[in-house]
């Protein structure tokens, strides 16, 4: 997730630390812990340029420290950091608080990369496997209103309470701007902030914090129900032929409209060496879930061929492909160019797009790879690790 909602995660949980009756000293702490646990993880995209773009930020964003033993570390770092005189007498006898708030702020980072189609590996150094939830949107503007409009009625002091508020409205407003998020989903967040405003207002603000994080669970959790109805859909959708064959489904949401999921099939036909990446959007439960007009609940872009062979050829003499498919879960190869077919393909490409090198000098590896498991591994049977 972006750090919008890492960050009002991070001050929900510092509302739920926080006993009755704590020292602005003591809130201030805990608010900024709670905040800086919730996204500190991503200081790995410091040092994404130990290794060329896009590499860098492929193997190393959501790398390490997005992983147990890679927030365990960082819980230590941060704790030592709280033991300065200034912050103990800050904290006074809440230390148990603090720690365990810095923990499930740190795991909660974890928990929401999880959600989307991104992925993460949480396991190493045992396992180096991808994990994705296919469910929640990267940037889910019911997210910044469920906790956001506690984490506004919580601020102190009313000019921070009013910028926090217009800063939160101005967002949705922008992403409004832009096409991202649809009018409809726009009037009915508009509506839904105004009832959480009245719901929330006259409560405490532990009390706020508890219902929001409990609104937002269930709001998530919603959506990774309605994650199987969509792939139910998209899977009697699929062509017949190609069902068997499936190696993946790659799902999500659109942002703020959870009845409009888009699709990604990759199915491998070992007979003749090639595997079928197809694109299309999924209308869950509301007919116009993705617009008016459709002819059917999924409808699907053209299908785009692969050659396994050339895939596993790339994969076995060009070390650079050998430390992107470590990422890429929907390799396209077009012209000189990889790209991962998630987040749209050639011409236009996208963040994931590579340059393929000439052989020669494809075949001295860039520094300071890594060492996850390949997400497209099925594809890769036959080719070395």
């Amino acid at each position: 997730m972006e750090n919008l909602t890492h960050s009002l995660m991070g001050a929900t949980l510092a509302e739920l630390a926080l006993p009755s009756g704590a020292s602005r000293a003591a809130r201030r702490t805990f608010f900024i812990a709670g905040i800086v646990a919730a996204n500190l993880p991503d200081a790995d995209l410091v040092y994404t340029s130990i290794t060329p773009a896009p590499l860098g930020s492929l193997l190393h964003h959501r790398g390490h420290t997005h992983t147990i033993a890679g927030i365990a570390l960082l819980g230590l770092a941060m704790i030592a950091v709280c033991l300065v005189p200034r912050v103990q007498a800050a904290i006074g006898p809440l230390r148990g608080r603090l720690w365990a708030l810095i923990g499930i702020g740190l795991a909660s980072h974890l928990v929401l990369d999880s959600w989307n189609s991104y992925g993460v590996h949480p396991f190493w150094p045992l396992s180096g496997r991808w994990y994705y939830g296919d469910a929640v949107y990267i940037l889910e503007p019911w997210l910044w209103l469920l906790l956001g409009v506690a984490a506004v009625l919580n601020t102190m002091n009313l000019p921070g309470r009013l910028l926090f508020g217009v800063a939160l409205v101005g967002l949705v407003a922008v992403g409004a701007s832009l096409g991202v998020i649809p009018i409809a989903a726009l009037i009915a967040l508009l509506v839904a902030a105004a009832l959480h405003v009245v719901l929330l207002r006259r409560r405490e603000p532990r009390r706020r914090s508890a219902l929001a994080l409990t609104f937002g669970l269930a709001f998530v959790a919603g959506l990774f129900a309605l994650r199987e109805v969509a792939r139910g859909e998209v899977l009697a959708a699929t062509q017949s032929p190609i069902r068997p064959m499936l190696v993946d489904v790659v799902l999500s949401p659109g942002a703020a409209n959870p009845f409009c999921w888009s699709a990604l099939t990759i199915a491998r036909d070992e007979a003749r060496a090639e595997y079928v990446m197809t694109r299309g959007s999924a209308a869950v439960l509301l007919p116009s879930g993705c617009g008016p007009g459709r002819a059917s609940a999924v409808e699907w872009d053209a299908p785009r061929t692969q050659s396994v062979a050339v895939l596993r050829a790339r994969y076995r003499a060009d070390c650079w492909v050998r430390g992107w498919m470590q990422f890429g879960r929907a390799p396209e190869i077009a012209g000189d160019t990889i790209s991962d077919l998630r987040y749209g393909g050639v011409p236009r490409g996208n963040f994931t797009t590579m340059a393929l090198l000439p052989l020669v000098e494809a075949a001295r590896c860039p520094a300071n790879l890594t060492a996850w498991r390949p997400p497209r591994a099925d594809l890769l049977e036959g080719a070395p690790d």
